[in-house]
């Protein structure tokens, strides 16, 4: 019974084994975007990382990213609903980049209307489909820009432009 045993966990040990080498090889074969859509995060190329073991970093510039609507991320969902009943949603606008600020935030935000009052400085709508984040103003890395409002049912909220010209 022990010998069972034994063969059995083995048995296990090498379905397990082989289910994951199976995986790791279908995961290198999906497709990387092109190397010039990579983000370049370090002070690192591929020439120095070949030419000293690989653990080296260049002595040239960091190339930064180039500023975009994409540096900011657009989270919402629910919160306690308010006296009432009327359901409350709470949006976060946060700057993703690392080093950067980034300003003049409006959001895509289609006919936005509340049943809070919201502070204008932090999100105010300007005209149907544009509303304006933080006044205009900065906001920078890991501080981010929140509100909350009532309705019957949240707005969908993309970035429609955003600057880093903001000094």
């Amino acid at each position: 019974m022990a010998c069972f045993r034994v063969r059995s966990s083995a048995a296990a040990l090498v379905v397990v084994t082989m289910l994951l080498l199976q995986a790791c090889g279908e995961a290198s074969s999906l497709p990387r975007p092109p190397r010039n859509q990579m983000r370049k995060m370090l002070g690192v190329n591929a020439s120095s990382m070949s030419s000293n073991g690989g653990g080296g970093h260049s002595a040239e510039p960091l190339e930064l990213e180039e500023c975009s609507k994409d540096l900011l991320e657009v989270s919402q969902f629910n919160a306690p609903s308010m006296a009432g009943g009327m359901p409350t949603y709470s949006v976060e606008f946060t700057n993703t980049c690392i080093d950067c600020a980034v300003c003049d935030v409006h959001v895509a935000c289609g006919d936005f209307a509340s049943n809070d009052v919201i502070d204008p400085d932090k999100f105010r709508r300007l005209a149907f489909n544009d509303c304006l984040v933080n006044g205009g103003g900065t906001i920078e890395p890991s501080f981010p820009v929140s509100f909350q409002y009532g309705n019957s049912f949240p707005y969908p909220m993309t970035v429609a432009s955003a600057s880093c010209d903001c000094n």
